[in-house]
């Protein structure tokens, strides 16, 4: 699988730096924002594969950074991680788009698997994207011939 970028949300030092070195030492790129706008300017700026938003950084909510992520960039899968076991919270966060809603303290060997689950599946939907579109222009061009 390629390498791919985490965006990690959460202004929890160590939550961030054990989140990254875990993932770093995994072969992943990291970013870290410890605010929405931080956020919001990287991935504006860069393209990542998938993020980790916790539900309360700094002045913002999750789920509004939650929200304002899905305008940039809808289908890219996003963790949501929680301090408080809330359902409400919970079941908003999935209603808003994402895939999983973890409770802190981490298990840092489900995100891991976590993570390369949610990676796997997205490479192999482009993947299948790609080869139904290359199928396309092929059928086409033997049509021509």
């Amino acid at each position: 699988m390629p390498s791919a970028r985490i965006l990690i949300v959460e202004d929890e030092r160590q939550t961030v730096d054990t989140l990254r070195d875990l993932f770093e030492q995994h072969g992943y790129e990291t970013e870290v924002a410890l605010n929405k706008q931080v956020a919001l300017t990287i991935l504006q700026e860069r393209s990542m594969d998938i993020a980790i938003v916790s539900t309360s950084v700094q002045d913002s909510s999750g789920g509004d950074i939650l929200h304002e992520i899905r305008k940039l960039n809808a289908k890219m899968p996003i963790i949501m991680i929680s301090e408080q076991k809330s359902k409400r919270i919970e079941s908003s966060s999935i209603k808003a788009g994402a895939k999983i809603f973890l409770l802190k303290p981490l298990d840092y060997v489900f995100v891991l698997q976590t993570i390369e689950n949610l990676l796997e599946a997205r490479f192999a939907t482009a993947i299948q994207k790609k080869l139904r579109h290359t199928r396309k222009v092929r059928n086409k061009f033997h049509s021509r011939y």
